[in-house]
């Protein structure tokens, strides 16, 4: 889970790290992303939270297709147990590319552009996180205490 991860480079706090002991799923990270799936459905409608998601998820779903071509290209002896057919990843990029792009030509184009710009901030963010410019510190005893309240209330380890 992205929230494991985060916690573990200590951009969230540390209760983000719990997981479940029935499941082995990160509860709190679930709860969090469901609060803020609500709050996002409230506010906008569901119509818009589906779009924007699927919209803000495309442009990383094209980076990963062309990353089949960059892989060809710099590495061509690179063992793979499957080869797919260039067929699929220039039909895939295509696609995500016009899904990507299709929101511009139409009367929402506004909210896109917020879109790809609160992605776009998202990198030099992630870059003064990961140098420790504003790492998401929470004094050590709260910290410790949402923790541990959370592993009660969760039945988490």
């Amino acid at each position: 889970s992205s929230g494991i991860n985060a916690e573990y480079g200590g951009l969230l706090p540390s209760c983000f790290a719990l997981v479940s002991k029935r499941y082995r799923t990160p509860l709190v990270s679930i709860f969090y992303i469901t609060i803020i799936t609500i709050i996002f459905t409230l506010v906008g409608g569901l119509d818009e939270l589906i779009s924007s998601a699927s919209f803000t998820r495309f442009p990383f779903f094209v980076i990963c297709g062309v990353g089949v071509f960059v892989m060809r290209k710099t590495h061509p002896y690179l063992p793979r147990p499957y080869r797919v057919p260039l067929v699929f990843p220039i039909l895939f990029v295509s696609f995500g590319v016009f899904v990507f792009i299709t929101p511009f030509l139409t009367e929402t184009w506004k909210v896109s552009l917020i879109w790809v710009l609160v992605l776009l901030l998202g990198v030099p963010l992630y870059y003064l996180l990961l140098e420790n410019y504003f790492k998401f510190k929470l004094p050590a005893k709260l910290d410790k205490s949402a923790t541990e309240l959370f592993k009660r209330l969760l039945n988490s380890e």
